[in-house]
Parts: structure tokens; sequence; C-alpha cells
């Protein structure tokens, strides 16, 4: 018999929310879980963490702690590599969705943010573990291209993929990178080029430069006869990677070519017609532009805009149009020959200039996208990745300093403004003065000062006010001990740190990012690279007609039951 003692909840070992199945899966009991769950014996689900219902109100105002905790010991539970592999119909996709869901409640339950992501973790390294038990290639393609949709088989092909990119879009990165599904993947990147990797280098690069630059021959055979050798050859992922490459390479040349003026027009001009460079250009920008769309359609709103590769295309695409527009308007509104010093400063050419170079910027940028594909270059472009958002952080925290003194300084200096000789005025001059005249000039004058441009003397005042600049130069001093002693380290410290992080896991996030930009290649669309995207293929034509064809049927049909239902 059992001591009275050990029945009363008092002095239970454990919580009144631990029942069987919970414990047995804590200490992942495979014997016990399989006993329990032959019995019908289950885990219940807990509701999400902002539910309002009435049960959850009430569990968290009696006691908060307990309701916490009984969250926890549940998903504890829940993750259990013996109780997924026993109870679940789909282990995979139940890995991948705990792990999700694990990862958002950490960011939300912040007091027990360690142990999710613990959870988390576990439950990723059990959808990869289990992804080692694959024997053959067949395995592995029936695993990778299994779908828990079986009305999609019919209308897309049965060999995308679909488990493999459910793994990218839980960020499931072990399961990614995992040898076996790496080995399938680089089997179809290279499908045309059997031992490709045993090759000499110097072979590789005269094979990839042939193929760039042959392909306007291949993209105009595809878009005559697609199904020909080389139509079908292009449609290859690696010939479509190098084809892509090189087409974005002779973009940035004619941007080159176009930043020497080699066929300039008089400067004095206010409105100058497009150059040949020009013209050439265009093609490409409405082939992005015409790309963009084509895959916003394709993968919807929200998976565009979560690549930030995807929002840097937009920004520089908006920047292009917006130039070819402001050409527009200077050619046809302004004629005639007038000196540039004399041109407003808003003036549409001086303003399509600027965007211009901006553009020119974001493309060149854009090739960093493209070294992902290499195993040298692709971790650095990860770490550059992660301490772009390590800058952002710190951007947050040095303008809240920056604004806090530019507000200071240009309060106890706004009364000191001067009149210099020769117009010239603020820190732009040969002698700097009115450096803190206003707030705008305030702010850029310290933001210079990090590099060493501002001069000590802009602290003084012709009149004398000692007390006034040394209240003025020892904001000044602090502001910069702040700036860079502090805030410059601790951004340094924070660089170093996420390096150090992507340095231990490099192999793990670059093939991941890698086996994304692959996937992007293996898809049907997009074969033709710019700026033959924009030319209407029969191909295309006949998808459109087929189209058509299929959605007013559809209406037809809809209609006809419509019409008898009003004669009845």
């Amino acid at each position: 018999q059992v001591p009275p003692v050990l029945l009363d909840k008092q002095f239970s070992e454990f919580t009144p929310d631990i029942t069987p199945i919970i414990l047995a899966a804590h200490t992942n009991n495979y014997e016990i879980i399989k006993l329990l769950v032959q019995k019908g014996v289950s885990v219940p689900r807990p509701h999400e963490v902002r539910c309002n219902c009435v049960e959850c109100v009430s569990s968290s105002d009696v006691d908060s702690l307990r309701h916490s905790r009984s969250r926890l010991n549940i998903y504890k539970a829940l993750a259990s590599p013996s109780l997924i592999a026993l109870s679940s119909e789909d282990p995979f996709l139940t890995a991948f969705q705990l792990s999700w869901e694990l990862q958002e409640l950490s960011k939300v339950e912040n007091e027990f943010k360690s142990e999710y992501e613990e959870l988390s973790r576990q439950c990723k390294q059990f959808a990869k573990d289990l992804l080692d038990q694959t024997r053959s290639s067949r395995e592995l393609e029936i695993i990778l291209n299994y779908r828990d949709d079986n009305s999609l088989i019919e209308e897309q092909s049965g060999n995308d993929l679909a488990r493999l990119k459910l793994a990218i879009k839980y960020r499931q990165k072990e399961f990614v990178a995992q040898p076996n599904c790496q080995q399938l993947l680089a089997s179809r990147w290279y499908d045309e080029f059997p031992g490709w990797r045993r090759r000499h280098w110097a072979v590789k690069m005269l094979t990839c430069v042939v193929i760039g630059l042959l392909f306007p021959v291949f993209s105009v055979c595809y878009l005559i006869a697609p199904k020909s050798p080389l139509g079908l050859f292009i449609r290859k992922p690696f010939i479509k990677f190098i084809c892509h490459t090189a087409s974005y390479l002779t973009f940035l040349f004619l941007l080159l070519l176009a930043s020497q003026h080699i066929d300039r027009s008089d400067l004095s001009m206010q409105g100058p017609p497009p150059t040949i460079v020009e013209w050439m250009i265009l093609p490409w920008v409405l082939g992005f532009i015409w790309g963009e769309i084509k895959q916003m359609w394709d993968g919807g709103l929200q998976d565009y805009i979560h690549d930030w590769w995807n929002l840097m295309d937009f920004v520089m695409n908006s920047l292009y149009l917006a130039t070819i527009s402001l050409k527009i308007v200077a050619f046809l509104k302004y004629s005639g020959l007038v000196p540039r010093e004399s041109w407003d400063m808003w003036h549409p050419t001086l303003v399509a200039e600027a965007l211009f170079a901006i553009a020119n910027i974001f493309s060149s940028l854009r090739l960093i996208s493209l070294f992902t594909a290499n195993s040298h270059l692709g971790p650095l472009q990860i770490s550059l990745g992660r301490m772009l958002l390590d800058i952002l952080k710190f951007l947050f925290i040095y303008c809240l300093v920056l604004l806090a003194f530019a507000n200071g300084l240009n309060q106890l200096y706004f009364y000191y403004e001067t009149n210099e000789p020769g117009n010239c005025k603020g820190i732009r001059c040969e002698k700097q003065n009115n450096a803190f005249s206003t707030l705008f000039e305030t702010l850029q004058s310290l933001f210079w000062s990090i590099f060493g441009l501002i001069n000590l003397y802009v602290t003084n005042v012709k009149a004398r006010h000692e007390f006034t600049e040394f209240v003025g130069a020892t904001m000044f001093g602090t502001y910069n001990v702040i700036s860079l002693v502090v805030l410059l380290n601790m951004l340094i410290a924070m660089m170093n740190n996420s390096y150090q992080l992507i340095a231990d896991h490099a192999d793990i996030e670059w093939k991941f990012a890698r086996t994304k930009l692959w996937m992007s290649y293996f898809e049907e669309g997009g074969t033709l690279p710019t700026p033959f995207n924009v030319i209407p293929s029969p191909k295309s034509l006949w998808y459109l007609i087929r189209w058509l064809r299929r959605h007013l049927c559809k209406k037809k049909i809809r209609r006809k039951p419509e019409s008898f239902g009003t004669i009845g």
C-alpha cells in the first residue's frame, strides 16, 4: 500500500500537470511511451501563448508561474524524439513545425528563452538524425519529394523537393546541410557535368567563360525551340546560373561604360537625350523589373519580402525607374544650353544623375549574393550580412546619442551664429564656422567628428564668453568619448562576436545559404536571363492561351447551373 503522505499533492515529487506519458517523454523512455501510446494516451497540445480564453486567463491569474511551467513541461514532452517517432504520422513535418513554434515561443516567453531554444535545437537535431538513416538515393528522394497534400501532386511535378522547400521555410539548417541531402542537391546541380568537382580549376574557369559568352545564343535557341538540345541545355540549373551571372556582369559592364561618359553630349544641355549606352541599359532594367514581378507572382508577397535581396532589388529597380522618368521629364520640359551653375538645385537632370549614381552602387553590391555559390566567399558573405544587422542595432543607440548632443550643442550655440566673409558658412569651408548654429548643421558636425574632420576651434565664439566655450568644448569632448571609445568599441565587439558565431557554424550556415540559391534555379520558371526574359516566346504565348481558355471555361461552367436555376 502507498503511504497516505505520498498521496497528498503537497508532498508529491511532481506537479499535478505531470502525467505518466509526459514524465516518460521527459526521460525519453521509448518502451513506456510505446506502451502508453498503444493504450491511446496522448499529450495535450497547449493553448497559444497569447490565448485569452477563460481557462488560460484564470490559470495565469491564480498562479502565473505554474501556468508557464506547465506549458514548458508539455513542450518538453512534445519535443521528445521517441514521442515524435511513435505518435506522429509525419515525424519530419512534426519536428519542423514544433521547432519553429518553440523558436517563436522563446521570443515571447523571455523568462524561459534558453529552455525553449534548447528544445527547438533538439527537434532540429532529431529531424537531421532521422535523415541520417537513409541508405540509398531512392529513399532520400522519396523523403525530400514527399508532400503532405496529395492534391498538389497532380498539378505539379512529384520531383520538386517539396519537403526540402518546407525545411528551408522553417529554417531547418541542420536538416538542409545534412551530407546525404547535399549530395543529392549537388548531383542535380551538376546534372550535365558528371565529375565536375574533380576537374582542374582552369578547366572549370574556361568552361564557365565559354558558356557565359554564349548565353545570347542559348537564349535565342530557347526562345525559338524550347525542346531543342540547346533549349534543354540552358534549362539545367548550373547552366542557368552561369547564363544569369554572365547577363548580370554584362549589365555591370554597361554601367561602367555609362559612368565613363564616352559619348557624352554638351554638359550644359538641360534635357540631354539618352546616349547609346543608356539605350542598351534600358532592356536590362525592364528585364529586372519583369523578373521581380514574376517572382512576386509565383512565390507570393510574403515570401518575397522575407528575402533581403529582393528588397534590395526593389529599391534598385525603383531608383532606375525614377531615373528614367526624370530624364524623360527633363528631355520634354527643358531645352537649350544653360551653364550648370545656373541650374536649380532640384533640376530633374541633377536629381536623375544622383539617383542613377545610387542605383549603380546597389547594382554592384548585388553581385555579393552570388558569392554564396563559392565555398571560400560564401561564409564571408554570410558573416557580412550578420554584421550589417549588428550595425543597424548600433545605429539605433548611436542616433539617440547623436540627437541628444546635437540638441544640446545647438541650444548653446544658436545665439552665436556669424556672417562669414565670402558667404561660406558651415563645416565645408576652408575655415570651419557655425558648426552648431542649426540642428541640421550640428548633426553633420557631430557625425563627421567621428572621423576626425572637425576642429576644436568650432566651439569658440567671438564674444569673450569663456564659460560658454568651456561648456561647449566639454559637451563636444564628452560626445567624442561616448561615440568613439564606448559605442565604436561596442560595435567592434558585436561584429567580432557575430563573425565568430558564423565561423563556428560556417559549414552549416554556408550550405543552408547555398541550398537556397540552388533551389531558386531548380524552379521551372525564369529560364531566360535578362534582357531576353522580356521577349514573348511561343511557349509563354501558349501558356497564356491555355490559362485564358481554362479560366473562361470555368466561368461558363459556373454560369450553366445558374441559368437552369432561373428557368426552374
